[in-house]
């Protein structure tokens, strides 16, 4: 079992809401982030403390190892930067 600390910024409450964290492949500059490839590493069973504003909102624990999407309709124009 391994912890993960995911900082929410603008779509805390959608991936709250639909049980899941989401995050891009890459940064507004199409480069690589290591915090968006370690996303991948979560596997069932791990703790994921969810962070947003200034506070950990929930704590949860890793159900199915991650998969590939696109990002959320609910998201609407948050995160477009």
């Amino acid at each position: 079992m391994r912890f993960w600390w995911v900082n929410h910024k603008q779509t805390y409450r959608q991936e709250i809401e639909g049980g899941y964290p989401w995050s891009p492949k890459v940064k507004s500059n199409g480069h690589r982030h290591p915090f968006y490839d370690s996303m991948r590493l979560v596997v069932p069973g791990d703790v994921v403390f969810s962070f947003a504003d200034v506070l950990i909102r929930q704590v949860g624990i890793a159900t199915r190892l991650a998969a590939s999407c696109p990002k959320p309709a609910a998201f609407g124009q948050a995160g477009t930067n």
